[in-house]
Parts: structure tokens; sequence; C-alpha cells
């Protein structure tokens, strides 16, 4: 009869494990028991997998959508796995916090992390910091609307989009009616096209008026705003090259290649669906 199977990555767990129960002197039987059912019920998963894929982000409305929908591009080569934290089980600790079990666990045990973030209130924010101090090398952070830190000119073609949004959703309150407003919009990304041109940015009005329908009809919301610390945060990553800043959600989805892992199904590329049509 055989022991017990040895994980493929223990050294890790039990590094994960240590972090969970440091400083903690004698801490409930149940919490051991906690632990130790997270680690079955979620990591197996891990283990059957090539590559490994932790997703961070809002796991709410339409913000957890779209996480889950990024999610979802990551599982399709079939030996990559993804796990939405957000979507694992529940626990009943006495006192250790079930976020630390949680993202150590998982966060040790996935081949990368990957954090998508449309906004700098709620539960994101906590989780950021932990993976920036202990994963930051297999982190990669997608932020909707990024830019880089605070920039007074237009620089690149994304500073040019991002302005556009910004002009796009503004309110204008202080005009009168609508056609005004109308108006005011299309004078401002007007401006804003004469001086990415005198920058030598490569944009053109029908590509900008293009970005902002597809904007309106799948992410209906202004420019996602950051705190100090956040865009310090992706300044970071972006530093290393783990930072993909994206508008819309095609764009989203796109990124999912820039993680590191096995490649998409070939039959994406090389489908063609003239093959089931007759002739």
């Amino acid at each position: 009869m055989s022991g017990p199977r040895v994980p493929r990555n223990s050294y890790a767990i039990y590094r994960a494990v240590n972090r969970i129960f440091k400083g903690i002197s004698s801490p409930p039987q149940g919490d051991y028991h906690e632990v130790v059912r997270y680690m079955n019920e979620e990591l197996p998963r891990f283990e059957q997998a090539n590559s490994s894929y932790l997703v961070l982000g809002s796991y709410r409305g339409a913000y957890g959508q779209r996480l889950r929908e990024f999610a979802n591009c990551l599982n399709m080569p079939t030996n990559a796995e993804s796990i939405v934290l957000g979507d694992t089980i529940n626990l009943d600790t006495a006192v250790v916090p079930e976020f630390d079990i949680k993202i150590n666990l998982l966060g040790e045990a996935a081949d990368y992390i990957a954090g998508v973030y449309e906004k700098e209130s709620g539960g994101e924010s906590p989780e950021l910091g932990v993976v920036r101090a202990l994963f930051v090398n297999k982190t990669f952070v997608f932020p909707r609307d990024y830019t880089g830190l605070t920039r007074d000119s237009l620089e690149t073609r994304e500073d040019v989009i991002q302005a556009a949004l910004a002009v796009y959703y503004a309110d204008f309150d202080h005009l009168d009616n609508e056609h005004s407003v109308a108006e005011k919009k299309k004078e401002e990304i007007a401006s804003l096209l004469t001086v990415a041109q005198e920058e030598g940015i490569d944009i053109n009005e029908r590509e900008l008026t293009d970005l902002i329908k597809e904007r309106q009809n799948n992410i209906d919301e202004p420019p996602a705003e950051y705190s100090w610390v956040h865009l310090s945060f992706f300044k970071r990553f972006e530093a290393m090259t783990q930072c993909h800043p994206w508008t819309t959600m095609p764009e989203l989805r796109d990124h999912a290649d820039e993680m590191p892992g096995p490649e998409r199904p070939q039959w994406e590329t090389e489908f063609d669906v003239g093959m089931f049509c007759d002739e």
C-alpha cells in the first residue's frame, strides 16, 4: 500500500502554510483542518495543469463578468488551468483570516498570477499589495484605462484614447442643451487629434471614433481612476514589462496571450469555416 502522494509543488505549499500560521502561537485545530480542506479542494486543479493561473480582481457585477471572461481565455489551451480567487470555496476559521489562506496557498501553487483592475476601491487593493510583496516576479497586471503616472501632455496613442474617453464621458453641465454638449465634445476631440498629429502620434479621427463606439458598446463607463498607490504598483509592473493596459473587452481578451504559458488552440487561427460551406 502506497503512502500519501506528495504534491509536485510541496515546498511552495510548505512556505504558504508557514506564512499562514506565522505569529499565531496556538491556532484552533479547526483552522488546521480548514487549511487542509482548502488544499484538497482547490489545489488539485493546478497539479494537473502544465500552466496554472491565479486570477485576481473584482468579483461582483460587470467587473466580475469581465474578470471571468478573461480567466476563460487563459483556460483555452487544454493543458492550462485558471482559478478566480473569489470563486473558490468559503472557509470557516476561528482565528486565521480566510483571505490569508486563499492568497498564500493559491499564490504559491500557481505558476502565474493575473490581476485585472478597473477601479481603486474594494478588495482588489489589498490583493495587489500582497502579490506585489510576495509574488511580484510571476504577477502580471491588466489595469483598464491606465496610461502611466499622471502626465500633463499627450505622449502616446494610449494617452490620446484616454483623453478622448474623458471628453466623451464628461458632463459639461454648464452647457444649455444636448446639441451644444455634442458639439463641444466634437470640438474637444478634434483638438486632441490636432495635438496628437503635431506630436507625431499615429491615430486618426475614424480610429478614435470607432474606439469610442466600441467602448460605449461593451463597457459604457468613464475612464477608470486609481489612487497614487495603485499607479505606483502599476508603474513597477510596467518597468518589468508585466503591465498590459486595456480599454475594451476585445483588448482584454487579446491580452490573455501576453501571459506566459501554452499557446492558444490552433483552430482559432487556422480554422476555415468555408470548408463546411456548400460550393
